[in-house]
């Protein structure tokens, strides 16, 4: 059984995206200890290719067809497309093509492929980039959900209040190259946050809640 949860990768520059994702799949090694018990991963890049003229759900048959020849679903293959269609809301969408889906049905369907996929490990690289502030909290809470179902997303994202409300555990590069890990409370710290960004940062409680606010 994994501790599953969601964790958000901050402070990042394009060159940086790469090397955590490496680290936290142990490809490479550093102080931080990583050990993948994962039985398989699911990854999505920040712009994936989408071809155009097929249905929502000739979307996600594609799963079905990556690693065997084949030429039809089975019946068990497309009763899955459909149950999952309905678990994401998008059971009226089965037929439309994704070219005519919002940006948060096409990675509520990117989440699709994920589930079907059978990964207990989802990798995403700013899934809810381009999207309004609804469809951004729809799509955290959707990733959040998973950890019940024995399902541990890594997501790297930008909006530092986001990530306190949805992330369980975090992870930052600081401008020398460091690594940081860590909860809650130690990653959201004055000056925690002043090694990942160079920043000054507010740290606002309220209750159980915690808000940052950069100084100008």
């Amino acid at each position: 059984m994994h501790d599953n949860k969601l964790s958000v990768i901050l402070g990042l520059n394009g060159a940086g995206k790469s090397t955590l994702i490496k680290i936290i799949t142990g490809n490479i090694k550093t102080e931080i200890h990583t050990k993948n018990t994962f039985k398989k991963v699911f990854y999505l890049p920040q712009n994936p290719y989408y071809p155009k003229g097929i249905t929502s759900f000739d979307y996600l048959s594609s799963v079905f067809f990556k690693n065997n020849w084949k030429w039809f679903l089975s019946k068990e293959e497309k009763q899955k497309i459909i149950d999952v269609l309905e678990k994401i809301g998008l059971s009226d969408k089965k037929n439309i093509n994704i070219e005519n889906l919002s940006g948060g049905e096409i990675q509520k369907l990117n989440i699709a492929l994920g589930l079907l996929s059978g990964a207990d490990l989802f990798l995403l690289d700013e899934p809810s980039s381009n999207m309004d502030l609804i469809n951004h909290i729809k799509i955290l809470k959707m990733l959040k959900s998973l950890t019940s179902q024995n399902i541990t997303s890594v997501i790297i994202m930008h909006d530092l209040n986001l990530a306190l409300k949805y992330g369980d555990m975090f992870i930052g590069i600081t401008k020398d190259k460091k690594i940081v890990q860590c909860g809650v409370k130690e990653f959201f710290s004055r000056e925690n946050l002043k090694r990942i960004f160079d920043i000054d940062f507010k740290i606002l409680e309220d209750g159980n809640n915690i808000y940052v606010q950069n100084i100008d």
